[in-house]
């Protein structure tokens, strides 16, 4: 469900990559691996009465 999604993104990143004469390879293995230390995390951000809590399980 999500493939299409992740495809099309990373062909973005590519482009965006070569018009910023960025190595392609490198920027996408970072990418990778933040998205893949993502599980596990959780993100707690209150202001005033509100508050937003992002679990990434």
């Amino acid at each position: 469900m999500f493939l299409p999604v992740v495809v099309l993104a990373a062909l973005v990143a590519a482009v965006i990559c070569l018009v910023y004469r960025v190595n392609v390879g490198r920027a996408l293995g970072a990418g990778w691996r933040v998205i893949s230390a993502l599980p596990g995390t959780r993100v707690d951000v209150e202001q005033g009465r509100t508050a937003l809590l992002v679990t990434i399980r």
